[in-house]
């Protein structure tokens, strides 16, 4: 994947450089993320990607959809779910101490970068914003490929021969990787949308780590916060609808499951009856799956489908989702993690 220009990156784009930015980057969001800022912007939305993709052009062309306001998007949405979550100790530098660091170090130049247009081949850091209550930075990692476009795809005879061509078109995308601390919070987040797979989380933490020292935010790695507390109480509670849940302890674990299309394990009597018969404290720890429905939590975009690990204190989002979901679902895990 060929890098982009760093000469664009904080510089006001001309039209035609926008139209392509969002062409790389944009239309690789959910769709009912892109309807989102259409709809808000009175746009017509359309109903489909090539519909989306007119329409933001043309919502460009009549100067509603500004840079701004594409990049003010792009911070609630880009990177926000379809990844896992691993909650630290917040770094002991006070609040007040953050700017000076970042100003001080290396990386200065990312300061309030609130978005970058880069498709890096490794994980890169790539923008760094501190709003006094709140410290966000991303890494961005490309994972764009080609994809068969067959209606492009054309015969073409030259002399005696003839000559099949197979069309593909290039696809950007990007890995995301946050680290996200609002110093009120007695936790923070590393979030990576990277697949859990070799080695893969354990280099992505290494480069958190290694930037953070450099950014003078943290001298070492932070204390992870151990998560199966909360998925043993989510999975008694009616906090989130539990479609499974897995007790582990030494030598052998419990595990409940709803096959229910529409319903948790609470909506089985058996089922249900069986895990309130259950003493959490016989167990080390759980893992779980759950779903957080928009019915129950007003404040979320959209029913968000979650996985805990308890064993290794990760948890899953599976869908795409908006900054303001994650921390919703942050802070029910959290309530629930107490001693």
């Amino acid at each position: 994947m060929r890098k982009q220009s760093r000469a664009l990156e904080g510089a006001l784009l001309g039209k035609s450089q926008l139209k392509k930015k969002v062409a790389q980057i944009v239309l690789a969001q959910g769709n009912i993320f892109i309807k989102g800022l259409l709809r808000s912007n009175n746009v017509s939305i359309g109903n489909t990607k090539a519909d989306f993709a007119e329409n933001l052009n043309a919502g460009i062309d009549a100067g509603v959809l500004t840079q701004a306001v594409i990049e003010a998007w792009l911070g609630e949405i880009e990177g926000w779910g379809n990844q896992h979550v691993y909650l630290f100790e917040p770094p002991s530098i006070s609040r007040t101490r953050v700017r000076p660091a970042l100003e001080a170090s290396k990386h200065v130049g990312l300061l309030d970068r609130k978005v970058s247009y880069e498709f890096p081949d490794t994980l890169t850091l790539s923008t760094i914003t501190f709003l006094g209550d709140h410290l966000s930075i991303a890494w961005h990692r490309s994972r764009g490929g080609w994809e068969r476009a067959k209606s492009k795809d054309f015969r073409r005879d030259e002399g005696p021969d003839c000559f099949e061509y197979r069309a593909y078109r290039e696809r950007f995308d990007r890995s995301v990787v946050r680290f996200e601390w609002r110093p009120g919070d007695p936790y923070c987040a590393i979030m990576v949308q990277l697949p859990n797979e070799g080695d893969e989380h354990t280099q992505a933490l290494g480069r958190v780590w290694q930037d953070l020292k450099e950014l003078g935010l943290a001298r070492s790695p932070l204390t992870k916060i151990r998560l199966g507390s909360a998925f043993k109480r989510l999975s008694r509670k009616t906090d989130a609808t539990v479609q499974s849940t897995r007790l582990v302890t030494q030598g052998g674990h419990v595990e409940l499951v709803s096959t229910l299309s529409g319903g948790g394990i609470d909506a089985v009597a058996a089922v249900r009856e069986v895990r309130r018969g259950v003493e959490d404290a016989s167990f080390a720890t759980a893992d779980g799956m759950f779903s957080f429905t928009a019915e129950k939590y007003k404040q979320l975009s959209r029913t968000i489908k979650m996985e805990g690990y308890g064993l290794e204190s990760r948890l899953r989002i599976w869908v795409q989702c908006k900054r303001d979901d994650v921390y919703t679902i942050l802070s029910v895990i959290w309530s629930n993690n107490a001693p």
